[in-house]
């Protein structure tokens, strides 16, 4: 009988996600009360380093605009780490990995402050400043964010991924297919899962790709987050517009949001 899983060994893994790959193995050892030389091993047999690799952000960095660069300078509230904060903050919404990029402190250090930093008030303020001038400078109309909406709400996975079943036949150890009862070759029902080549898929509607402990993660953006909003900002059949007036609509993305300001990022919990 095969021995079970130590519960500890996807504990160490996740810690060591959530941490981005930047806690020690041997603080992860000293947390759950087992040898280093036990996490190192779990790391290599699970290969760690090809789930962060694998879970890495489809959006890329980008140099600061005039802009921005305006904003930071005429932000007399904050300090310069606190405007690197920001920035860093707005390319990956992730607070702790932010923190740490600003202040090069350690994962733990950035856990603990990065979320009490969003709480405050010249911050709030710096961020929503930054976040109006990105949607001016991506020329973004309401338009276009209706669009892109639209596509998230008709997401389809089968866009994505081939799955199915087939019956294959049940051999021996030796190869030799087994015959049952009936005189018929037995067989068992196998299902398969695959992905698609992203060469011929919209990857711009993937919010991850990565690898779990299970296998190949494909995570799509919030359907029905994306149906809601549209239903608030979409007119009525009566209507022959949308209408002129922007500010619902931003509302709207600005409340899909607020959890952010109290959260420290639903992936690093």
């Amino acid at each position: 009988m095969a021995r079970a899983r130590n519960p500890n060994r996807e504990k160490a893994r996740q810690i060591w996600l959530d941490s981005n790959g930047q806690k020690p193995l041997v603080d992860i050892a000293t947390e759950l009360d087992v040898r280093p030389s036990q996490i190192r091993k779990w790391k290599s047999l699970d290969h760690w380093e090809q789930s962060v690799k694998g879970n890495a952000p489809i959006k890329k960095e980008s140099s600061l605009s005039k802009g921005v660069t305006k904003i930071l300078e005429n932000s007399n509230d904050t300090n310069d780490k606190q405007k690197m904060f920001a920035v860093y903050y707005l390319q990956r919404f992730n607070a702790t990995w932010a923190y740490m990029k600003a202040y090069g402190t350690n994962y733990e250090t950035a856990r603990r402050n990065a979320s009490r930093l969003l709480t405050n008030a010249d911050m709030q303020k710096l961020i929503t400043e930054l976040k109006k001038q990105q949607l001016l400078e991506n020329h973004l109309t309401k338009s276009d964010l209706i669009s892109e909406l639209a596509k998230q709400a008709k997401v389809d996975l089968g866009d994505y991924i081939d799955f199915g079943s087939t019956d294959e036949e049940v051999v021996d150890r030796k190869g030799r297919r087994i015959i049952d009862k009936n005189g018929e070759i037995k067989t068992v029902r196998v299902s398969h899962v695959s992905l698609k080549n992203k060469e011929n898929v919209d990857t711009s509607l993937l919010k991850s790709v990565h690898i779990g402990k299970d296998g190949v993660v494909v995570e799509t953006y919030d359907k029905q987050k994306a149906i809601d909003l549209l239903l608030k900002n979409l007119p009525d059949d009566s209507d022959d517009d949308i209408g002129d007036d922007d500010d619902g609509f931003l509302s709207a993305l600005d409340q899909s949001a607020k959890g952010v300001w109290d959260d420290d990022d639903e992936n690093e919990e």
